[in-house]
């Protein structure tokens, strides 16, 4: 359509807006168009477009809440203005973004942290950035243990387990899928609507929970993610894998949730003390505490 690839006058024409464009951007986001949109791919331009803007609104961090024209926007992807109107639309809905005639674009969300710390309240951390948790359940499962999630709760191969998938969305973008496998017998009484609150948050108000293991590491997308999460194959993705244990010692939940790593990051509260036996109270300036 646009044909620039085979035209000298053209690719003056767009590195010149290009140059223009550089200095009102910042450093990470200069690089929008690179690797440049898939035109063979089945995923519609617009969608491409969509899913590198969710990105960067979720990044946002200047105060300047003015989002980019349409003007601009049409310059640094090469495509046109429905195109770009297009996606914005969907954005706008989703409520990521506002739009004001007259005035222009403006940012309405943050990229959303889920911090590590006693009281794992990641749905509330959610809500404080104006995103509430949005859980949908996918299965809601009881199922004979396999080898693999029998060794995770340190059953018997075989032991029956309750199976809990879900998607969690934040303002209609969904961001994450959860993995969660419980002891049957300790959950014989939820039902599938216990799979749109917080399992670890029914656990608690039953069993006195003591510790939770965790591990984060990079991945990238496969069938499921791209399926749920809307995902281009290999994009990043972060694994969180997890195991919670009661006041005895034994396992009473295990999983792992797939978060896009674009929309999603970590951070941990770590309660410090000088013999390293319990948490203080407060931090003992005196004190020699490594990072």
């Amino acid at each position: 359509m646009y044909g620039y690839a085979n035209n000298p006058t053209m690719i003056d024409v767009r590195r010149g807006e290009m140059n223009e464009l550089m200095p009102n951007l910042p450093t990470s986001e200069a690089d929008w168009g690179n690797p440049p949109l898939d035109r063979a791919s089945p995923l519609p331009l617009y969608a491409q477009i969509k899913q590198r803007l969710i990105g960067i609104i979720l990044r946002w961090d200047r105060e300047d809440r003015r989002f980019y024209s349409d003007e601009q926007l049409c310059a640094l992807f090469n495509v046109s203005r429905d195109t770009v109107r297009q996606a914005l639309s969907e954005l706008v809905h989703e409520g990521l973004l506002t739009r004001s005639r007259g005035l222009g674009t403006f940012i309405s969300a943050h990229k959303l942290e889920e911090r590590f710390g006693p009281s794992m309240d990641f749905q509330g951390q959610w809500a404080a950035k104006g995103a509430p948790m949005q859980p949908t359940p996918l299965l809601f499962e009881r199922r004979a243990a396999d080898d693999h999630i029998a060794a995770a709760l340190e059953l018997a191969a075989g032991a029956p387990v309750l199976f809990i998938k879900r998607v969690r969305a934040a303002a209609r973008v969904p961001v994450a899928i959860d993995y969660r496998y419980l002891p049957a017998e300790l959950v014989s009484d939820w039902t599938e609507d216990s799979a749109r609150g917080s399992p670890l948050h029914l656990l608690w108000q039953r069993l006195d929970i003591r510790s939770g293991d965790f591990a984060i590491e990079a991945g990238i997308a496969g069938p499921e993610e791209i399926e749920y999460l809307h995902l281009t194959a290999g994009a990043p993705v972060l694994i969180r894998t997890l195991r919670y244990r009661d006041d005895k010692g034994g396992l009473v939940m295990a999983g792992h949730t797939v978060h896009r790593g674009d929309l999603v990051r970590y951070s941990l509260n770590v309660p410090l003390s000088r013999d390293g036996v319990g948490p203080a109270s407060e931090i003992d300036r005196n004190g020699v505490h490594d990072d």
